[in-house]
């Protein structure tokens, strides 16, 4: 199942010429995966603690860019998860503004994350808690 979230284009978030600067677009993708956790019930302050036994880096991204983006437009950000093995997942994200037709993208991106132990840095399991929020937002088909 997609997580929708919507957000708005900060005057802070823009460059000189007045439009989304660029690397913006991966932190906003994973401010929808952060919301998305918590949504979830993950505790956020707990996941992203360093006190785990594992950790969850970010081992590859991507971004198009379609249409520019400024201050005051209103997003809607959709984000599709994809189980890829036991220790790996992908978050697909694409963007929209708010109240336009879902054929045409403003950006897209994504994320991948491997979960490794902390101390071994080695792959590991997917944690429980983890598991739940991939369970509830996988989709079915393989990512692209």
């Amino acid at each position: 199942m997609a997580f929708t979230y919507h957000r708005t284009v900060r005057f802070g978030e823009t460059d000189a010429a007045g439009v989304m600067y660029f690397s913006r677009l991966l932190e906003w993708a994973h401010e929808v995966y952060e919301t998305s956790l918590m949504a979830s019930g993950v505790n956020a302050k707990h996941f992203f603690s360093r006190s785990q036994p594992w950790v969850m880096p970010i081992v590859e991204t991507g971004a198009k860019f379609f249409q520019p983006m400024s201050c005051g437009d209103r997003l809607e950000i959709v984000m599709r998860v994809y189980a890829i093995q036991e220790s790996e997942f992908r978050c697909e994200y694409e963007f929209f503004f708010e109240g336009s037709q879902r054929d045409f993208h403003t950006a897209q991106a994504f994320t991948r994350h491997v979960c490794i132990d902390q101390e071994t840095r080695k792959r590991r399991v997917i944690p429980p808690e983890l598991a739940v929020w991939l369970k509830l937002f996988e989709e079915p088909q393989s990512p692209s």
